[in-house]
Order: structure tokens, then sequence, then C-alpha cells
């Protein structure tokens, strides 16, 4: 695994901003780390990413992560990835990327 996940696991899930005022140092934090990352990631890659995101927002950082994240999805990995998807802690941000994966399925004509 990368240490810059590595990393990111060990800080933990994103806090929301909307519910709390994280630290300007903390969310640059997070953003400076996500930059870092080198994709291709692996499946225990995604899935550390998919267990950061915030209950709802943290300063757009979260669109980075979603990003990041959607880099993994392949046709042959749309199983595995809707798995991964499961374990985000974020029902707002699991409910958002299953509707972006089954916009992605729709659009290239692939349905698990």
């Amino acid at each position: 695994m990368q240490d810059t996940i590595i990393q990111l696991k060990a800080l933990g899930q994103m806090p929301d901003s909307l519910t709390g005022n994280p630290a300007g140092e903390l969310v640059s934090k997070y953003d400076e780390l996500l930059i870092k990352v080198k994709t291709p990631l692996t499946e225990e890659e995604v899935e550390a990413l998919i267990g950061i995101f915030p209950e709802s927002t943290m300063y757009e950082v979260e669109w980075t992560l979603l990003h990041l994240v959607e880099t993994y999805l392949k046709p042959e990995l749309l199983s595995k990835y809707r798995n991964l998807i499961s374990k985000c802690p974020s029902e707002e941000w699991r409910d958002t990327m299953k509707v972006r994966l089954d916009n992605w399925e729709k659009k290239n004509g692939r349905h698990i």
C-alpha cells in the first residue's frame, strides 16, 4: 500500500464541515496527501480511501477523493467496485457512488 494512503488511513474519516469546523491545517493535510496518491490503485488502497469519506462534505476535498476512488472502475472490476462502495461509512457518499456507478453502467452498456 502506498505510504500516502497509509497516512490518509491514519488520519481517519474526514471531519464534516457541516457539523464541525475542521482546522484549516487538517483540511490542507488531507488535500496535500490526496494529490500525492498515485494511480492505478489496488483494491486494498481503494478500500482504505473509501473509509475516509466525510459524512457529508469537507470543503470540496471529498471530490478529489471521489475522483481517485473512481479511477479503480473498470468493466472487469464492477462487482468488486460495487462491494467496495458498500463499505463507505457515509450514507450520502455511498449513495453518490452507487448512482455514479449506475450511470456509468448505463452509458457503457454494462449491467451486473
